[in-house]
């Protein structure tokens, strides 16, 4: 899968390192003002994009593959994440759980609940970020305490 970019800000945009340690590739320098540029992502990929401004420091973009849902994983959604996904939308900002959450999908086993990420950079935040968050959710939600595991959707 190829995704082009084409740089209409009037400002030079440099690409996040994450962009290339997810699995994408391009040239590393950054893109100038009316200039294309193209990332090749892994095959079976699509491309998630976030574009940010840093003040002064200018514009960065990260491009990180996102792959397809899986019939195995949507047949075994639990109805339960449905209920923990609206509590969690209770905690956190509209924006938060539109980026982190709204594409996330999941199975609940006995001890475990296993995420289901789209994309690389979802998982780390969301590791990094939530964890916590996920945990006392669930068990508000549950009744229980459970193992949270993190995986990318394949």
């Amino acid at each position: 899968m190829k995704f082009t970019y084409f740089n209409d800000t009037n400002r030079p945009v440099k690409i996040h390192p994450a962009t290339f340690a997810h699995g994408a590739s391009s040239e590393n320098k950054p893109i100038q003002p009316l200039e294309e540029r193209t990332f090749s992502l892994p095959k079976g990929s699509s491309p998630w994009v976030k574009m940010w401004g840093n003040g002064e420091a200018g514009l960065t973009i990260l491009v990180s593959p996102t792959f397809e849902d899986t019939e195995e994983i949507n047949s075994e959604i639990d109805h339960n994440w449905v209920k923990i996904l609206d509590a969690i939308s209770n905690k956190v900002s509209s924006g938060s759980y539109k980026a982190w959450f709204l594409t996330t999908k999941a199975t609940i086993s006995e001890n475990t609940l296993t995420v289901y990420c789209s994309n690389l950079f979802q998982k780390d935040w969301i590791e990094f970020t939530y964890i916590d968050l996920i945990a006392k959710t669930a068990f508000e939600v549950l009744g229980r305490e459970l193992d949270i595991i993190l995986k990318m959707q394949e």
